[in-house]
C-alpha cells in the first residue's frame, strides 16, 4: 500500500473530489477492481463508464465530458492531436494478446501453432470480431498473413457498437477473435494466437484537456501505473506494456 499512500500525499488536491473516467471494455476486468482501490486510497470518487473503444472515441469527439480516458494508444494519440487529451499526459498501462473465445463447455483445442490455429478456424462455424475497432483490423490482417482471409469470409461476423463476448455466451456466434484477458461468464478462452503471428493490443490512459480537477486526474493516472495496479492487471490476465 506504500505506493498508494505516496499517491495521496503527492496529490495537491486538499479536498475529496469526483472524477469521471471513460474506460474501454477491453480493460474492464481490471479497471472495475481499480476504481474502489483508488477511492479507498485517496478519498476521491471515481465514476467509471465502460464502452467499446470506437464508441468512446466518437463520444469524446462529439463533446462528451470526462476527466480520464482509458483506451487503445492509437486512439488516445489521435484524440491528443485533436486537443481532447492533455498533451504529454499519456500513461501506458497494460497490453493484452489476441485470443479466440468460445462458449463454455466447448472442446479444448491446441492453437499454439500456426497450423493448429488455421485448422481450428477452418472448422469453425462462425467467428465474430469488432468491426469498428483496432482489434478487428488486427484479426483481419492476421487472417491475411496466414492466407485465410478469403476462405474465412463466409464465416466472419463483423459486429459494430457492442461487445462480442455476450454473443458468444448466448450462441449468436460460435466464437470471438479479439483482445481477451478474462473471459466473461458463459465463455472460455480457447487459446491465444500463436506467438509468431500474435499482435498485442495496448491499453493507455490520458487526462482530458478540460479536466475539472486535473490534480486528481493526474493522481488517478499515476495510480494506474502503480505496483498495486500493475498487480491487478496481471491477476486479470494482462501483461505489462512495452514502454
Amino acid at each position: 500500500m506504500l505506493a498508494l499512500v505516496l499517491l495521496l500525499l503527492n496529490s495537491t488536491a486538499t479536498f475529496a473530489a469526483e472524477i469521471f473516467v471513460l474506460s474501454s471494455n477491453a480493460s474492464g476486468s481490471a479497471v472495475r477492481d481499480l476504481g474502489p482501490m483508488f477511492e479507498k486510497a485517496t478519498g476521491h470518487k471515481a465514476t467509471i463508464q465502460f464502452g467499446n473503444n470506437p464508441i468512446l472515441k466518437q463520444q469524446i469527439e462529439a463533446g462528451a465530458k470526462f476527466d480520464v480516458l482509458i483506451i487503445e494508444p492509437e486512439m488516445l494519440d489521435d484524440l491528443e492531436k485533436q486537443g481532447k487529451i492533455a498533451a504529454g499526459s499519456r500513461a501506458d498501462v497494460a497490453r493484452v494478446g489476441m485470443a479466440l473465445l468460445a462458449r463454455a463447455g466447448a472442446p479444448k483445442a491446441d492453437i499454439s501453432t500456426v497450423d493448429g490455429f488455421k485448422t481450428f478456424l477452418r472448422n469453425a462455424e462462425s467467428v465474430g470480431y469488432t468491426a469498428d475497432g483496432h482489434s478487428g483490423m488486427v484479426f483481419l490482417r492476421t487472417l491475411g498473413r496466414i492466407g485465410l482471409l478469403q476462405e474465412m469470409k463466409p464465416k466472419l461476423r463483423p459486429v459494430v457498437g457492442k461487445p462480442v463476448q455476450p454473443m458468444v455466451a448466448s450462441g449468436d456466434v460460435q466464437m470471438y477473435a479479439g483482445p481477451i484477458s478474462t473471459p466473461r461468464p458463459g465463455t472460455v478462452i480457447v487459446g491465444y494466437f500463436p506467438e509468431e503471428i500474435q499482435t498485442y493490443v495496448g491499453i493507455s490512459a490520458g487526462m482530458s484537456a478540460a479536466a475539472v480537477t486535473p490534480d486528481v486526474a493526474r493522481t488517478f493516472l499515476s495510480f494506474l501505473t502503480s505496483p498495486e495496479a500493475t498487480a491487478v492487471f496481471s491477476k486479470r490476465g494482462f501483461q505489462q506494456p512495452v514502454r
